[in-house]
């Protein structure tokens, strides 16, 4: 009796300890890079290579991240950079490729290239397609397009004709908005690219040259237009669209205004205007005149995320750039961070 009263005691311990281990297992890393975001840095105009910079979630610092891991460059201008799942896709503007590396540990998985990447932008992606635009010959109006690409196979399917200067992309359910902002010459369009089957299924004229495009809280889309600068000799104002169920609403700037870098975080939009930044709710209908003085700078690229205000400068474009972050609320500098050679896209994990 008492051996088996023994045995019971034994076999109880066991399991406790077993489920105890259990319970208390850590799920292990899934990289380096796994906590944090990127800054992707474009690089020298004419030669040399861009580079990503990596902030983790202490706020350490690690430049170069991609060619530490790989042993090799990116290539020349690294003009944005998605996530998909577990890869990122780094578009390379001036060599024509995207490289595919996996979003935590940064080692390459794949590069996209060939004759059916030229000058390629910005890449999003629809659950296993992803859409790449391309301005193609930028002395060309009419080659212009849109590169769907198979993500299991990391190869292109097709290309679908666009005008000219496809420039940042918005998902938006099975439609792709892209802003069409002219690339060398300057464009006044936004076309919606239905995934279902791979065309354009509309263009909407908004205001010239738009520059960005995002979505409020309600599902109206954005879309911030710089307007025709003075050098082209038919200088324009920067408009403000607004698209619902594909009609466009325009709100005018002063004369001479050229409004970029807008960011949209729920039903507030901010944007870069003159050196000073703008708040304007999404159901005002008229711009703002008093800045948010805590933020005054010259920025190459700005985004909100989780209460911050994550803003870029390019300083001279031939030396290191930076990376400030405010508070959104409280407008407080919480931290000033140096990046590489001209730093575009903030990509968050």
């Amino acid at each position: 009796m008492n051996n088996l009263r023994s045995i019971a005691i034994l076999f109880l311990i066991i399991v406790l300890t077993f489920s105890c281990e259990e319970d208390d297992t850590v799920p292990l890393p899934l990289g380096d890079y796994e906590k944090g975001y990127f800054i992707t840095n474009e690089g020298p105009f004419q030669n040399g290579s861009g580079t990503l910079t990596f902030v983790d979630e202490n706020n350490n610092v690690t430049q170069n991240v991609y060619k530490t891991v790989n042993n090799e460059d990116l290539g020349s201008l690294v003009q944005s950079m998605n996530i998909n799942d577990d890869n990122a896709y780094i578009v390379i503007n001036g060599s024509h490729k995207i490289v595919v590396a996996n979003r935590y540990t940064m080692k390459k998985v794949a590069i996209i290239e060939g004759d059916d990447i030229k000058n390629p932008r910005y890449f999003v992606a629809v659950g296993n397609t992803g859409y790449v635009s391309n301005w193609g010959d930028p002395g060309d109006a009419n080659d212009d397009f849109i590169a769907v690409v198979d993500l299991n196979t990391n190869t292109v399917t097709k290309k679908i004709p666009v005008g000219e200067g496809p420039e940042d992309m918005l998902v938006d359910g099975n439609n792709i908005y892209v802003n069409l902002q002219g690339g060398w010459s300057q464009n006044n369009k936004v076309e919606i690219i239905d995934t279902l089957n791979n065309s354009v299924s509309t263009t909407l004229t908004v205001g010239d040259v738009p520059n960005a495009i995002s979505k409020d809280s309600s599902g109206a889309i954005w879309v911030l237009c710089g307007g025709k600068p003075s050098y082209t000799g038919a200088e324009t104002n920067g408009k403000l669209a607004k698209i619902v169920n594909n009609v466009v609403t325009l709100i005018d700037f002063g004369t001479a205004e050229h409004p970029e870098n807008l960011t949209v975080d729920s039903d507030q939009m901010y944007y870069n205007l003159n050196g000073k930044v703008y708040n304007m709710a999404t159901v005002a209908n008229e711009i703002p005149v008093e800045e948010i003085s805590e933020f005054d700078g010259f920025y190459y690229s700005m985004k909100i995320y989780n209460g911050k205000f994550y803003a870029t400068n390019a300083a001279d474009f031939v030396s290191e750039g930076s990376l400030k972050v405010y508070n959104i609320t409280s407008g407080v500098l919480e931290n000033t961070i140096t990046t590489g050679l001209i730093p575009g896209s903030i990509v968050f994990q």
